[in-house]
């Protein structure tokens, strides 16, 4: 399965439609601090969760894609900043595989236990080594790819060799 994982645009508009327009997969979910309203037209095509600077209290603090096996929340619940293991605990109670985070806009990927965490970073404000990003996962493969903002390839990981 293809997944989009986007985050953190802070009220940059479009930037996520075109990632959705140009890398949509089967599964496409945004990790909160879109700053959106929940219905707006930007956010219609993706699984959504609250962040921690959205208002719009329709927006669900965490959520699951069975099919996916993926756990996604925005983070600041998670203690994300310090480490991953509160948000890795959280996925394991869903027997999930992926855990997705947003907030503090690094991208990343690694393995806490038996769970992959991947942060997509910032598609807007990167704070990380890559600069502003979104992430595309191949759960067939398990191999993530982060992408610019113009859509290319910074750099591709392979889960397993984690």
């Amino acid at each position: 399965m293809k997944i989009l994982i986007v985050s953190d645009n802070h009220g940059e508009q479009g930037i996520g439609y075109e990632a959705f327009g140009r890398n949509a997969g089967e599964l496409n979910i945004h990790l909160g601090d879109s700053e959106f309203s929940y219905d707006d037209t930007e956010m219609a095509h993706f699984e959504r969760v609250a962040g921690n600077v959205d208002t719009d209290s329709r927006y669900p603090v965490e959520g699951y894609n069975e099919e996916a096996r993926t756990f996604y929340t925005h983070g600041h619940y998670y203690d994300i900043k310090k480490s991953r293991e509160i948000l890795a605990d959280r996925a394991r109670e869903y027997e999930a595989k992926y855990a997705f985070y947003g907030h503090s806009h690094v991208a990343k990927a690694e393995k806490v236990g038996d769970i992959y965490c991947i942060n997509p970073g910032s598609i807007s404000n990167s704070k990380g080594e890559l600069q502003e990003s979104y992430a595309v996962l191949d759960t067939s493969s398990n191999i993530v790819t982060f992408l610019s903002r113009d859509h290319q390839v910074l750099r591709e990981i392979d889960l397993d060799t984690l």
